[in-house]
């Protein structure tokens, strides 16, 4: 096959049924003397997925959701465990919603959206009552939820291929999302300043000898 036809093909939306048939299976033969060749194909490795921890909020109140940055997926996605989990609102459809996989098959959903969620990431925060709704729908057991290719695109995300997720180049506006604790002028991060299991989060220094008073 030409290589124009097989790009024609490829791009066609007529996708032809596919035939074992059709494949070029390799050989081990030397095609110069048709003697057989001794080489070992190695199958293809299967890597591991980075699984990155945000958090959702709502109503003031945060979770912790183990992540997976999907290219593929067009929107954000939760599976009904944590959904249930943490008592998020959720929203009935009225018509079903079209889901299909990488290979195009039909994927059975809850037929249910969140409401709008906070989503945090380190210091970053975003929150859109037009697109940060989330749809509810099964997930593997190592993850909780879908982060979409177009949040990373709109929040300017780098590391995405590292491991080392960060929005360095993000508005200003998406930082600086502490509460205010009200009896003192300095800021927190409840994620942080409430748990349990922090042993040190660093030092407060008072430059005015009437607070510690």
């Amino acid at each position: 096959m030409s290589k124009r036809k097989a790009i024609e093909e490829l791009s066609s939306n007529n996708k032809k049924p596919n035939n074992a048939k059709d494949y070029v299976f390799y050989t081990a033969v030397n095609k110069h003397n048709g003697k057989p060749l001794i080489k070992k194909i190695h199958p293809t490795k299967i890597g591991e997925r980075p699984i990155y921890k945000f958090f959702i909020d709502y109503d003031g109140k945060y979770f912790p959701l183990r992540c997976m940055l999907d290219l593929g997926s067009t929107s954000f996605v939760i599976s009904p465990q944590a959904a249930k989990a943490f008592q998020v609102p959720v929203v009935k459809r009225l018509q079903p919603q079209k889901t299909s996989d990488v290979g195009g098959k039909k994927i059975k959903t809850e037929g249910l959206f969140t409401v709008p969620l906070g989503l945090s990431f380190g210091n970053h925060r975003t929150f859109d009552v037009k697109d940060h709704a989330f749809e509810v729908m099964d997930t593997s057991s190592k993850y909780d939820a879908l982060i979409p290719a177009w949040y990373l695109a709109k929040h300017k995300a780098e590391g995405t291929a590292t491991g080392h997720l960060h929005f360095p180049h993000c508005d200003q506006s998406c930082f600086g999302h502490e509460k205010l604790r009200p009896d003192y002028e300095i800021s927190y991060d409840k994620r942080v300043a409430l748990r349990p299991d922090v042993i040190n989060i660093g030092s407060v220094i008072s430059r005015n000898p009437e607070i510690a008073k």
